[in-house]
């Protein structure tokens, strides 16, 4: 039964990833091109302070007050928040009209890194590696502040995205306090926002709010561990394959380990469509 704040499972299927899974979507690696002057850049690189993953469920009774928190969040653009709707709860009367299957192995990941016997719905993930229950304000407000002291108020990889005619150039910039360790480059393409009539399960009859809401994640490349500020790494993305399935914005993350074993955040940016 669902606790006043969380509804939690066992972690009692296995892990299972096929390789379309782990590298499905795989892009090759551009060459550092000049941009054209006309081209839009987001915010500067290094100015992203913290990643929030929310994993949530229009099938869960607790989960709208986090939803709402999100979209709070969300207007704090040295935060990357991404909404990751899960599939665990679909067996309850109603089945997430957002969820991905990609999402609920993410998190069972998450949670069998850190020695967890089950997972929970809402949860928040900040820099990928601190957890708690996604509405628990204070509890996220502590993390970010303590992460931000950290990680001197920003992580250590510059991210740029840079849209011209032709589609997206993103450049991984290393910094000089970077950790020299190898990570994996990857595509968030997400909805800005989301709203959807619940009919069935323990949400019925209620209108749900998303922000941000992630439609997959697709690894894009690894970024050695031997990366230095004068070598950044370019990726070139068409229009359609970074914003696919008419999703009108997204984050490019970068994380160390691999997407079998993801670790902390080290840099992300986003992109919107002008609306």
């Amino acid at each position: 039964m669902a606790s006043p704040l969380s509804r939690r499972t066992r972690l009692s299927e296995p892990l299972r990833f096929s390789a379309g899974m782990l590298i499905g979507g795989l892009l090759g690696v551009g060459l550092l091109l000049p941009h054209p002057a006309s081209a839009q850049q987001t915010a500067p690189p290094g100015h992203t302070r913290a990643v929030v993953e929310l994993f949530t469920s229009q099938g869960c009774a607790s989960c709208p007050p986090a939803d709402r928190l999100m979209c709070d969040y969300a207007r704090d653009s040295s935060i990357v928040v991404l909404t990751l709707p899960v599939t665990c709860w679909d067996y309850l009367g109603w089945r997430d009209t957002l969820a991905n299957e990609k999402f609920t192995w993410r998190q069972r990941i998450y949670a069998k890194l850190r020695g967890a016997r089950g997972i929970y719905t809402p949860q928040a993930v900040v820099n990928g590696v601190a957890h708690m229950v996604g509405s628990d304000e204070k509890a996220l407000k502590k993390t970010l502040a303590t992460l931000a002291v950290e990680s001197q108020r920003r992580l250590p990889v510059g991210v740029a995205i840079v849209r011209d005619d032709r589609g997206f150039h993103i450049t991984i910039l290393p910094g000089e306090d970077s950790p020299r360790e190898r990570a994996t480059v990857v595509l968030a393409p997400f909805y800005r926002e989301r709203t959807v009539s619940v009919e069935g399960g323990e949400n019925t009859g209620r209108k749900l709010e998303y922000i941000n809401v992630a439609r997959d994640l697709i690894p894009l490349g690894a970024m050695p561990a031997e990366s230095r500020p004068e070598t950044p790494m370019t990726f070139d993305l068409t229009h359609g394959e970074a914003l696919p399935d008419k999703t009108d914005g997204f984050a490019i993350l970068v994380q160390s380990g691999d997407p079998s074993a993801p670790g902390r955040m080290l840099g992300a940016a986003t992109f919107l469509m002008p609306q």
